[in-house]
Protein backbone atom coordinates (compact mmCIF):
# COMPACT_ATOMS: atom_id res chain seq x y z
CA UNK A 1 0.00 0.00 0.00
CA UNK A 2 1.26 3.44 -0.96
CA UNK A 3 -0.25 6.72 0.20
CA UNK A 4 0.04 10.05 -1.61
CA UNK A 5 -1.30 13.32 -0.29
CA UNK A 6 -2.95 16.06 -2.31
CA UNK A 7 -4.66 19.31 -1.32
CA UNK A 8 -8.36 18.85 -2.02
CA UNK A 9 -10.78 21.46 -0.64
CA UNK A 10 -13.60 20.22 1.60
CA UNK A 11 -17.15 20.35 0.27
CA UNK A 12 -18.15 23.33 2.42
CA UNK A 13 -16.28 26.65 2.40
CA UNK A 14 -16.15 26.94 6.19
CA UNK A 15 -14.76 23.42 6.59
CA UNK A 16 -12.21 23.99 3.84
CA UNK A 17 -11.02 27.19 5.53
CA UNK A 18 -11.06 25.57 8.96
CA UNK A 19 -8.85 22.69 7.81
CA UNK A 20 -6.33 24.99 6.14
CA UNK A 21 -6.35 27.49 9.00
CA UNK A 22 -7.95 30.30 6.98
CA UNK A 23 -11.07 30.37 9.17
CA UNK A 24 -10.69 32.52 12.31
CA UNK A 25 -11.11 29.63 14.75
CA UNK A 26 -12.09 31.81 17.71
CA UNK A 27 -15.21 32.88 15.79
CA UNK A 28 -16.68 29.39 15.82
CA UNK A 29 -14.64 27.14 18.11
CA UNK A 30 -12.97 27.11 21.50
CA UNK A 31 -9.80 25.35 20.36
CA UNK A 32 -7.52 25.41 17.34
CA UNK A 33 -7.50 21.78 16.30
CA UNK A 34 -3.95 21.82 14.94
CA UNK A 35 -2.52 23.43 18.12
CA UNK A 36 -0.26 20.92 19.91
CA UNK A 37 -1.39 22.22 23.29
CA UNK A 38 -5.14 22.14 22.55
CA UNK A 39 -5.67 18.65 23.92
CA UNK A 40 -3.67 19.30 27.06
CA UNK A 41 -5.73 22.43 27.76
CA UNK A 42 -8.91 20.50 27.05
CA UNK A 43 -7.85 17.76 29.47
CA UNK A 44 -7.29 20.35 32.17
CA UNK A 45 -10.82 21.68 31.56
CA UNK A 46 -12.35 18.19 31.77
CA UNK A 47 -10.63 17.44 35.06
CA UNK A 48 -12.69 20.23 36.65
CA UNK A 49 -15.98 18.65 35.63
CA UNK A 50 -17.90 15.66 36.92
CA UNK A 51 -19.68 12.93 34.98
CA UNK A 52 -21.84 9.92 35.81
CA UNK A 53 -19.01 7.60 34.93
CA UNK A 54 -20.43 4.59 36.74
CA UNK A 55 -23.82 4.93 35.09
CA UNK A 56 -22.22 5.33 31.68
CA UNK A 57 -19.82 2.42 32.11
CA UNK A 58 -22.55 0.15 33.51
CA UNK A 59 -24.76 0.86 30.51
CA UNK A 60 -21.95 0.34 28.00
CA UNK A 61 -20.86 -2.87 29.72
CA UNK A 62 -24.35 -4.38 29.48
CA UNK A 63 -24.85 -3.20 25.89
CA UNK A 64 -21.57 -4.60 24.59
CA UNK A 65 -22.05 -8.00 26.20
CA UNK A 66 -24.97 -8.47 23.78
CA UNK A 67 -22.42 -8.47 20.96
CA UNK A 68 -19.68 -10.58 22.56
CA UNK A 69 -17.41 -7.56 22.37
CA UNK A 70 -13.63 -8.04 22.47
CA UNK A 71 -11.55 -7.92 25.62
CA UNK A 72 -9.95 -4.72 24.36
CA UNK A 73 -13.37 -3.08 24.08
CA UNK A 74 -14.50 -4.25 27.52
CA UNK A 75 -11.21 -3.02 28.95
CA UNK A 76 -11.78 0.39 27.42
CA UNK A 77 -15.25 0.52 28.97
CA UNK A 78 -13.68 -0.17 32.36
CA UNK A 79 -11.29 2.72 31.74
CA UNK A 80 -14.26 5.07 31.73
CA UNK A 81 -14.74 4.41 35.44
CA UNK A 82 -11.43 6.12 36.12
CA UNK A 83 -11.79 9.79 37.03
CA UNK A 84 -8.99 10.88 34.71
CA UNK A 85 -10.22 9.01 31.62
CA UNK A 86 -11.51 10.83 28.54
CA UNK A 87 -12.95 9.89 25.16
CA UNK A 88 -12.39 10.75 21.53
CA UNK A 89 -15.79 10.60 19.91
CA UNK A 90 -17.38 10.87 16.49
CA UNK A 91 -20.64 9.61 15.15
CA UNK A 92 -22.78 8.68 12.21
CA UNK A 93 -26.07 7.07 11.28
CA UNK A 94 -26.32 3.28 11.37
CA UNK A 95 -25.94 2.60 7.66
CA UNK A 96 -26.43 -0.95 6.45
CA UNK A 97 -23.07 -2.69 6.09
CA UNK A 98 -21.74 0.53 7.78
CA UNK A 99 -22.86 2.71 4.86
CA UNK A 100 -20.35 4.73 2.80
CA UNK A 101 -16.59 4.55 3.33
CA UNK A 102 -16.44 7.84 5.22
CA UNK A 103 -17.94 6.11 8.27
CA UNK A 104 -14.97 3.75 8.36
CA UNK A 105 -12.59 6.67 7.89
CA UNK A 106 -14.20 8.44 10.82
CA UNK A 107 -13.77 5.39 13.06
CA UNK A 108 -10.14 5.03 12.02
CA UNK A 109 -9.50 8.69 12.88
CA UNK A 110 -11.18 8.29 16.27
CA UNK A 111 -9.04 5.26 17.11
CA UNK A 112 -5.78 6.84 15.92
CA UNK A 113 -6.38 10.10 17.74
CA UNK A 114 -7.30 8.25 20.95
CA UNK A 115 -4.11 6.18 20.84
CA UNK A 116 -1.98 9.21 20.02
CA UNK A 117 -3.38 11.33 22.85
CA UNK A 118 -3.21 8.52 25.38
CA UNK A 119 0.53 8.34 24.68
CA UNK A 120 1.00 12.10 24.83
CA UNK A 121 -1.23 12.92 27.82
CA UNK A 122 -0.58 9.84 29.94
CA UNK A 123 -4.26 9.30 30.75
CA UNK A 124 -6.76 6.69 29.52
CA UNK A 125 -8.31 7.82 26.21
CA UNK A 126 -11.18 5.72 24.91
CA UNK A 127 -12.22 5.61 21.22
CA UNK A 128 -16.01 5.89 21.16
CA UNK A 129 -18.37 5.89 18.19
CA UNK A 130 -21.72 7.59 18.74
CA UNK A 131 -24.32 5.70 16.67
CA UNK A 132 -27.15 8.08 15.79
CA UNK A 133 -29.74 5.42 16.56
CA UNK A 134 -32.40 8.02 17.30
CA UNK A 135 -32.42 9.16 13.67
CA UNK A 136 -35.64 8.34 11.83
CA UNK A 137 -34.60 9.03 8.23
CA UNK A 138 -34.34 5.36 7.31
CA UNK A 139 -34.16 6.18 3.59
CA UNK A 140 -30.62 7.47 4.19
CA UNK A 141 -29.35 4.19 5.63
CA UNK A 142 -31.38 1.32 4.12
CA UNK A 143 -29.18 0.73 1.08
CA UNK A 144 -25.71 0.48 -0.33
CA UNK A 145 -24.58 1.27 -3.86
CA UNK A 146 -23.54 -1.46 -6.28
CA UNK A 147 -22.72 -1.75 -9.98
CA UNK A 148 -25.34 -3.66 -11.94
CA UNK A 149 -25.92 -3.64 -15.68
CA UNK A 150 -23.09 -1.19 -16.17
CA UNK A 151 -24.71 1.38 -13.88
CA UNK A 152 -24.26 2.58 -10.31
CA UNK A 153 -27.49 1.63 -8.54
CA UNK A 154 -28.96 1.50 -5.05
CA UNK A 155 -29.30 -1.97 -3.57
CA UNK A 156 -32.27 -1.23 -1.33
CA UNK A 157 -33.07 -3.43 1.64
CA UNK A 158 -36.64 -4.63 0.95
CA UNK A 159 -38.64 -3.39 3.89
CA UNK A 160 -41.69 -1.25 4.47
CA UNK A 161 -41.08 2.36 5.51
CA UNK A 162 -44.45 3.59 6.65
CA UNK A 163 -43.48 5.10 10.00
CA UNK A 164 -40.87 7.62 11.15
CA UNK A 165 -39.45 5.22 13.72
CA UNK A 166 -35.99 5.57 15.17
CA UNK A 167 -33.37 3.39 13.50
CA UNK A 168 -32.77 1.77 16.87
CA UNK A 169 -36.35 0.44 16.71
CA UNK A 170 -36.48 -0.61 13.05
CA UNK A 171 -36.35 -4.43 13.00
CA UNK A 172 -34.33 -6.50 10.56
CA UNK A 173 -36.01 -9.51 9.00
CA UNK A 174 -33.18 -12.04 9.08
CA UNK A 175 -34.39 -13.94 6.03
CA UNK A 176 -34.83 -10.79 3.94
CA UNK A 177 -31.58 -9.29 5.22
CA UNK A 178 -29.64 -12.48 4.52
CA UNK A 179 -30.90 -12.62 0.94
CA UNK A 180 -30.15 -8.91 0.50
CA UNK A 181 -26.57 -9.39 1.75
CA UNK A 182 -26.02 -12.25 -0.70
CA UNK A 183 -27.37 -10.12 -3.55
CA UNK A 184 -25.03 -7.25 -2.67
CA UNK A 185 -21.95 -9.44 -2.30
CA UNK A 186 -22.78 -11.21 -5.57
CA UNK A 187 -22.40 -7.89 -7.40
CA UNK A 188 -18.85 -7.66 -6.02
CA UNK A 189 -17.84 -10.85 -7.85
CA UNK A 190 -16.50 -14.05 -6.33
CA UNK A 191 -12.99 -13.92 -4.89
CA UNK A 192 -10.92 -15.85 -2.36
CA UNK A 193 -12.39 -13.63 0.37
CA UNK A 194 -16.08 -13.96 -0.56
CA UNK A 195 -16.96 -16.93 1.64
CA UNK A 196 -15.21 -15.39 4.66
CA UNK A 197 -17.04 -12.12 4.04
CA UNK A 198 -20.45 -13.81 3.84
CA UNK A 199 -19.71 -15.76 7.02
CA UNK A 200 -18.64 -12.58 8.81
CA UNK A 201 -21.80 -10.71 7.83
CA UNK A 202 -24.04 -13.66 8.73
CA UNK A 203 -22.49 -13.82 12.20
CA UNK A 204 -23.11 -10.09 12.68
CA UNK A 205 -26.67 -10.44 11.42
CA UNK A 206 -27.33 -13.28 13.87
CA UNK A 207 -26.56 -10.88 16.73
CA UNK A 208 -28.80 -8.13 15.36
CA UNK A 209 -32.45 -7.33 15.97
CA UNK A 210 -32.40 -3.85 14.43
CA UNK A 211 -30.51 -1.65 11.98
CA UNK A 212 -28.44 -0.27 14.85
CA UNK A 213 -27.62 -3.72 16.23
CA UNK A 214 -26.35 -4.82 12.83
CA UNK A 215 -24.16 -1.74 12.51
CA UNK A 216 -22.79 -2.16 16.04
CA UNK A 217 -22.04 -5.86 15.55
CA UNK A 218 -20.08 -5.13 12.37
CA UNK A 219 -17.89 -2.28 13.61
CA UNK A 220 -17.20 -3.97 16.95
CA UNK A 221 -15.82 -6.96 15.03
CA UNK A 222 -13.95 -4.93 12.41
CA UNK A 223 -12.20 -2.92 15.13
CA UNK A 224 -12.15 -5.47 17.93
CA UNK A 225 -8.37 -5.33 18.35
CA UNK A 226 -8.51 -1.53 18.71
CA UNK A 227 -11.05 -1.67 21.54
CA UNK A 228 -13.64 0.48 19.82
CA UNK A 229 -16.63 1.34 22.03
CA UNK A 230 -20.02 2.26 20.58
CA UNK A 231 -22.95 4.15 22.07
CA UNK A 232 -26.43 3.70 20.67
CA UNK A 233 -27.98 7.13 21.09
CA UNK A 234 -31.42 5.64 20.42
CA UNK A 235 -31.30 3.24 23.37
CA UNK A 236 -33.89 3.92 26.08
CA UNK A 237 -31.25 3.04 28.69
CA UNK A 238 -29.13 5.98 27.50
CA UNK A 239 -32.10 8.30 27.95
CA UNK A 240 -32.10 7.58 31.68
CA UNK A 241 -28.59 9.04 31.84
CA UNK A 242 -29.69 12.08 29.85
CA UNK A 243 -32.91 13.07 31.64
CA UNK A 244 -31.46 15.92 33.72
CA UNK A 245 -29.99 17.61 30.69
CA UNK A 246 -33.24 17.16 28.77
CA UNK A 247 -34.83 19.22 31.55
CA UNK A 248 -32.17 21.92 31.10
CA UNK A 249 -32.77 22.01 27.34
CA UNK A 250 -36.52 22.34 27.87
CA UNK A 251 -36.08 25.05 30.45
CA UNK A 252 -33.78 27.13 28.21
CA UNK A 253 -35.17 26.32 24.77
CA UNK A 254 -35.62 29.97 23.81
CA UNK A 255 -32.03 30.80 24.70
CA UNK A 256 -30.73 27.82 22.76
CA UNK A 257 -32.50 28.88 19.58
CA UNK A 258 -31.53 32.53 20.00
CA UNK A 259 -27.89 31.59 20.49
CA UNK A 260 -27.85 29.55 17.28
CA UNK A 261 -29.53 32.31 15.28
CA UNK A 262 -27.11 34.92 16.62
CA UNK A 263 -24.10 32.77 15.77
CA UNK A 264 -25.44 32.16 12.28
CA UNK A 265 -25.65 35.90 11.74
CA UNK A 266 -22.08 36.29 12.94
CA UNK A 267 -20.91 33.65 10.45
CA UNK A 268 -22.87 35.26 7.63
CA UNK A 269 -21.01 38.47 8.34
CA UNK A 270 -17.79 36.52 7.76
CA UNK A 271 -19.11 35.19 4.44
CA UNK A 272 -20.21 31.72 5.53
CA UNK A 273 -23.72 30.45 4.78
CA UNK A 274 -25.31 28.50 7.68
CA UNK A 275 -26.20 24.83 7.28
CA UNK A 276 -28.63 24.37 10.17
CA UNK A 277 -32.24 25.13 9.35
CA UNK A 278 -33.77 26.50 12.53
CA UNK A 279 -37.01 28.38 13.07
CA UNK A 280 -37.29 31.14 15.72
CA UNK A 281 -39.76 28.97 17.67
CA UNK A 282 -37.70 25.77 17.47
CA UNK A 283 -37.52 23.68 20.66
CA UNK A 284 -34.68 21.55 19.22
CA UNK A 285 -36.09 18.33 20.64
CA UNK A 286 -38.15 15.49 19.22
CA UNK A 287 -41.08 13.72 20.86
CA UNK A 288 -41.17 9.98 20.16
CA UNK A 289 -44.28 7.87 20.68
CA UNK A 290 -42.67 4.59 19.63
CA UNK A 291 -43.93 4.85 16.07
CA UNK A 292 -43.16 8.38 14.94
CA UNK A 293 -40.55 10.97 15.83
CA UNK A 294 -42.01 14.48 15.87
CA UNK A 295 -39.98 17.71 15.98
CA UNK A 296 -41.24 20.08 18.66
CA UNK A 297 -41.81 23.83 18.37
CA UNK A 298 -42.91 26.32 20.99
CA UNK A 299 -46.33 27.87 20.44
CA UNK A 300 -46.22 31.31 22.07
CA UNK A 301 -49.98 31.84 21.85
CA UNK A 302 -50.82 28.62 23.63
CA UNK A 303 -47.74 28.60 25.83
CA UNK A 304 -47.07 25.00 24.87
CA UNK A 305 -44.75 22.75 22.90
CA UNK A 306 -46.29 21.18 19.82
CA UNK A 307 -45.44 19.32 16.66
CA UNK A 308 -45.64 21.06 13.27
CA UNK A 309 -49.09 19.66 12.46
CA UNK A 310 -50.48 20.57 15.89
CA UNK A 311 -51.44 16.99 16.77
CA UNK A 312 -49.69 17.00 20.13
CA UNK A 313 -49.30 19.69 22.79
CA UNK A 314 -47.28 19.74 26.00
CA UNK A 315 -47.21 22.43 28.62
CA UNK A 316 -43.69 23.13 29.80
CA UNK A 317 -44.29 21.34 33.10
CA UNK A 318 -45.67 18.32 31.28
CA UNK A 319 -42.59 18.12 29.11
CA UNK A 320 -40.34 18.46 32.16
CA UNK A 321 -42.20 15.60 33.84
CA UNK A 322 -41.82 13.55 30.67
CA UNK A 323 -38.07 14.19 30.73
CA UNK A 324 -37.90 12.87 34.28
CA UNK A 325 -40.26 9.89 34.08
CA UNK A 326 -40.19 8.87 30.40
CA UNK A 327 -36.99 10.27 28.91
CA UNK A 328 -37.13 7.62 26.17
CA UNK A 329 -39.94 9.72 24.65
CA UNK A 330 -37.49 12.55 23.96
CA UNK A 331 -34.54 12.78 21.60
CA UNK A 332 -32.13 15.40 20.33
CA UNK A 333 -31.89 17.20 17.03
CA UNK A 334 -28.82 18.49 15.20
CA UNK A 335 -28.48 21.41 17.66
CA UNK A 336 -28.89 19.57 20.95
CA UNK A 337 -27.11 16.31 20.09
CA UNK A 338 -23.62 17.84 20.44
CA UNK A 339 -24.69 19.40 23.75
CA UNK A 340 -25.99 16.09 25.07
CA UNK A 341 -22.77 14.44 23.99
CA UNK A 342 -20.82 17.08 25.91
CA UNK A 343 -23.01 16.53 28.98
CA UNK A 344 -22.72 12.76 28.91
CA UNK A 345 -19.10 12.15 27.90
CA UNK A 346 -15.73 13.51 29.05
CA UNK A 347 -14.92 14.44 25.46
CA UNK A 348 -11.29 15.16 24.71
CA UNK A 349 -12.00 15.68 21.00
CA UNK A 350 -14.78 15.37 18.47
CA UNK A 351 -13.92 13.85 15.08
CA UNK A 352 -15.96 15.46 12.32
CA UNK A 353 -16.61 15.34 8.61
CA UNK A 354 -16.70 18.55 6.55
CA UNK A 355 -20.44 19.10 7.03
CA UNK A 356 -20.18 18.61 10.78
CA UNK A 357 -17.29 21.06 11.04
CA UNK A 358 -19.40 23.67 9.32
CA UNK A 359 -22.50 23.27 11.45
CA UNK A 360 -20.61 22.90 14.73
CA UNK A 361 -19.29 26.40 14.13
CA UNK A 362 -22.93 27.53 14.40
CA UNK A 363 -23.15 26.08 17.94
CA UNK A 364 -20.35 27.93 19.70
CA UNK A 365 -22.63 30.24 21.68
CA UNK A 366 -24.95 27.36 22.63
CA UNK A 367 -22.07 25.54 24.31
CA UNK A 368 -21.26 28.69 26.25
CA UNK A 369 -24.89 28.99 27.30
CA UNK A 370 -24.54 25.87 29.44
CA UNK A 371 -21.06 26.65 30.70
CA UNK A 372 -19.49 24.16 28.31
CA UNK A 373 -16.47 24.52 26.10
CA UNK A 374 -16.69 23.07 22.64
CA UNK A 375 -14.10 20.28 22.43
CA UNK A 376 -11.38 20.42 19.82
CA UNK A 377 -12.98 19.47 16.51
CA UNK A 378 -10.62 17.24 14.55
CA UNK A 379 -11.22 16.59 10.82
CA UNK A 380 -11.68 12.96 9.92
CA UNK A 381 -9.52 11.12 7.43
CA UNK A 382 -10.54 11.81 3.82
CA UNK A 383 -9.26 9.24 1.33
CA UNK A 384 -9.67 7.68 -2.09
CA UNK A 385 -8.82 4.04 -2.80
CA UNK A 386 -7.07 3.24 -6.10
CA UNK A 387 -6.68 -0.44 -6.94
CA UNK A 388 -3.90 -1.86 -9.11
CA UNK A 389 -6.06 -2.41 -12.20
CA UNK A 390 -7.38 1.14 -11.91
CA UNK A 391 -3.83 2.43 -11.81
CA UNK A 392 -3.29 0.72 -15.16
CA UNK A 393 -6.43 2.32 -16.61
CA UNK A 394 -5.32 5.74 -15.42
CA UNK A 395 -1.88 5.31 -16.92
CA UNK A 396 -3.35 4.19 -20.25
CA UNK A 397 -5.55 7.30 -20.31
CA UNK A 398 -2.66 9.58 -19.38
CA UNK A 399 -4.34 10.58 -16.13
CA UNK A 400 -3.52 10.68 -12.42
CA UNK A 401 -6.04 9.96 -9.67
CA UNK A 402 -5.57 13.57 -8.57
CA UNK A 403 -6.80 14.72 -12.00
CA UNK A 404 -10.04 12.83 -11.53
CA UNK A 405 -10.56 14.09 -7.97
CA UNK A 406 -9.94 17.65 -9.15
CA UNK A 407 -12.75 17.32 -11.69
CA UNK A 408 -10.63 17.06 -14.84
CA UNK A 409 -12.03 13.73 -16.05
CA UNK A 410 -14.83 15.24 -18.15
CA UNK A 411 -12.36 17.44 -19.99
CA UNK A 412 -10.18 14.39 -20.69
CA UNK A 413 -13.18 12.45 -21.97
CA UNK A 414 -14.22 15.32 -24.22
CA UNK A 415 -10.68 15.68 -25.54
CA UNK A 416 -10.53 11.96 -26.30
CA UNK A 417 -13.95 12.07 -27.97
CA UNK A 418 -12.85 14.87 -30.29
CA UNK A 419 -9.60 13.13 -31.14
CA UNK A 420 -11.25 9.79 -31.91
CA UNK A 421 -14.71 10.67 -33.15
CA UNK A 422 -15.24 14.27 -34.09
CA UNK A 423 -12.02 15.23 -35.84
CA UNK A 424 -12.10 12.53 -38.59
CA UNK A 425 -15.77 13.15 -39.32
CA UNK A 426 -16.64 16.70 -38.34
CA UNK A 427 -14.76 18.44 -41.16
CA UNK A 428 -16.04 16.05 -43.80
CA UNK A 429 -19.63 16.43 -42.73
CA UNK A 430 -19.33 20.19 -42.29
CA UNK A 431 -18.13 20.41 -45.90
CA UNK A 432 -20.89 18.08 -47.07
CA UNK A 433 -23.55 20.16 -45.32
CA UNK A 434 -22.16 23.36 -46.86
CA UNK A 435 -21.99 21.76 -50.34
CA UNK A 436 -25.54 20.45 -50.09
CA UNK A 437 -26.79 23.83 -48.91
CA UNK A 438 -25.03 25.50 -51.84
CA UNK A 439 -26.54 23.00 -54.26
CA UNK A 440 -30.00 23.19 -52.76
CA UNK A 441 -30.25 26.98 -52.59
CA UNK A 442 -30.70 27.47 -56.39
CA UNK A 443 -33.34 24.74 -56.35
CA UNK A 444 -35.24 26.58 -53.63
CA UNK A 445 -35.01 29.81 -55.64
CA UNK A 446 -36.28 28.04 -58.75
CA UNK A 447 -39.19 26.61 -56.82
CA UNK A 448 -40.15 30.03 -55.55
CA UNK A 449 -40.09 31.41 -59.12
CA UNK A 450 -42.44 28.70 -60.28
CA UNK A 451 -44.84 28.92 -57.33
CA UNK A 452 -44.33 31.03 -54.20
CA UNK A 453 -46.80 28.77 -52.46
CA UNK A 454 -44.07 26.12 -52.47
CA UNK A 455 -41.94 28.10 -49.95
CA UNK A 456 -42.78 25.84 -47.02
CA UNK A 457 -42.25 22.66 -49.04
CA UNK A 458 -38.81 23.55 -50.40
CA UNK A 459 -37.66 24.73 -46.95
CA UNK A 460 -38.85 21.47 -45.41
CA UNK A 461 -37.07 19.52 -48.13
CA UNK A 462 -33.81 21.30 -47.31
CA UNK A 463 -34.23 20.59 -43.60
CA UNK A 464 -34.94 16.90 -44.27
CA UNK A 465 -31.81 16.54 -46.39
CA UNK A 466 -29.68 18.23 -43.70
CA UNK A 467 -31.24 16.09 -40.95
CA UNK A 468 -30.40 12.94 -42.89
CA UNK A 469 -26.79 14.08 -43.18
CA UNK A 470 -26.74 14.71 -39.39
CA UNK A 471 -28.27 11.27 -38.80
CA UNK A 472 -25.52 9.68 -40.89
CA UNK A 473 -22.88 11.65 -38.98
CA UNK A 474 -24.24 10.51 -35.61
CA UNK A 475 -24.42 6.91 -36.83
CA UNK A 476 -20.81 6.97 -37.96
CA UNK A 477 -19.70 8.63 -34.71
CA UNK A 478 -21.40 5.89 -32.67
CA UNK A 479 -19.73 3.28 -34.85
CA UNK A 480 -16.40 4.96 -34.23
CA UNK A 481 -17.05 5.02 -30.48
CA UNK A 482 -17.82 1.30 -30.55
CA UNK A 483 -14.56 0.80 -32.36
CA UNK A 484 -12.86 2.52 -29.42
CA UNK A 485 -14.99 0.85 -26.74
CA UNK A 486 -11.93 -0.50 -24.91
CA UNK A 487 -10.75 3.01 -24.16
CA UNK A 488 -14.24 4.20 -23.37
CA UNK A 489 -14.64 1.37 -20.84
CA UNK A 490 -11.46 2.55 -19.13
CA UNK A 491 -12.97 6.00 -18.72
CA UNK A 492 -16.10 4.38 -17.32
CA UNK A 493 -14.16 2.24 -14.83
CA UNK A 494 -12.13 5.22 -13.63
CA UNK A 495 -15.22 7.38 -13.22
CA UNK A 496 -17.21 4.62 -11.50
CA UNK A 497 -14.41 3.88 -9.05
CA UNK A 498 -13.31 7.41 -8.19
CA UNK A 499 -16.30 9.67 -8.89
CA UNK A 500 -19.38 7.42 -8.95
CA UNK A 501 -22.42 9.38 -10.08
CA UNK A 502 -20.25 12.50 -9.87
CA UNK A 503 -19.76 12.12 -6.10
CA UNK A 504 -16.62 11.43 -4.03
CA UNK A 505 -15.81 7.74 -3.75
CA UNK A 506 -16.01 7.85 0.06
CA UNK A 507 -19.63 9.03 -0.07
CA UNK A 508 -20.85 6.17 -2.27
CA UNK A 509 -18.87 2.94 -2.07
CA UNK A 510 -19.01 0.56 0.86
CA UNK A 511 -16.02 -0.92 2.66
CA UNK A 512 -17.05 -4.52 1.97
CA UNK A 513 -16.55 -4.17 -1.78
CA UNK A 514 -12.87 -3.72 -0.97
CA UNK A 515 -12.86 -6.40 1.73
CA UNK A 516 -14.26 -8.85 -0.84
CA UNK A 517 -11.48 -7.89 -3.21
CA UNK A 518 -8.50 -7.61 -0.85
CA UNK A 519 -9.56 -9.55 2.26
CA UNK A 520 -10.08 -8.32 5.81
CA UNK A 521 -6.47 -7.17 5.92
CA UNK A 522 -7.73 -4.24 3.86
CA UNK A 523 -9.27 -2.65 6.97
CA UNK A 524 -6.05 -3.19 8.91
CA UNK A 525 -4.10 -1.50 6.14
CA UNK A 526 -6.45 1.47 6.13
CA UNK A 527 -5.95 1.77 9.88
CA UNK A 528 -2.24 2.31 9.30
CA UNK A 529 -2.82 5.51 7.34
CA UNK A 530 -1.62 8.46 9.39
CA UNK A 531 -4.36 10.63 10.87
CA UNK A 532 -4.90 13.77 8.76
CA UNK A 533 -2.97 16.18 10.91
CA UNK A 534 -2.23 18.35 7.90
CA UNK A 535 -5.74 18.20 6.43
CA UNK A 536 -4.52 16.69 3.16
CA UNK A 537 -6.57 14.23 1.13
CA UNK A 538 -5.06 10.75 0.99
CA UNK A 539 -4.87 8.75 -2.23
CA UNK A 540 -4.34 5.13 -1.22
CA UNK A 541 -2.79 2.90 -3.89
CA UNK A 542 -3.37 -0.75 -3.08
Amino acid sequence: MEVHEIPLPAATKLAADYITGAFPAEKGFDYVWADDQAFRRRLSHLQKRTYDRSGLADYLDAYHRRFSASRATMHNIDKLRQENSVVVVGGQQAGLLTGPLYTIYKIITIIQLAKEQERKLGVPVVPLFWIAGEDHDIAEIDHVYVVEGGEVRKALYPHKRKERRMAADVPLDHELAGAWIERVVKTYGETDATNELLSFLKTCLDEARTFVDFFAAIVLRLFAADGLVVLNAGDAAVRLLERRFFAALIDRHRSVTSAVLAQQEALRALGYAPLIEIAPNAANLFYYNGHERLLLHYDEERGAFRDKAGHIFFAKQQLLELAETKPHCLSNNVVTRPLMQEYLLPTLAFVAGPGEIAYWAELKEVFSLFGFEMPPVAPRLQATIVGRSLQTDLADLGLEAADVLAGRLEAAKERWRKETAEVPLAKAFAKAKADIEAAHQPLRALGMEIDRGLEGLVAKNAAIIQSQIEFLQQTLERALLRKHETTWRKFWRVETALRPNGAPQERVWNVFYYVNRYGFDFVKKLSLIDAPGNGMHKIVYI
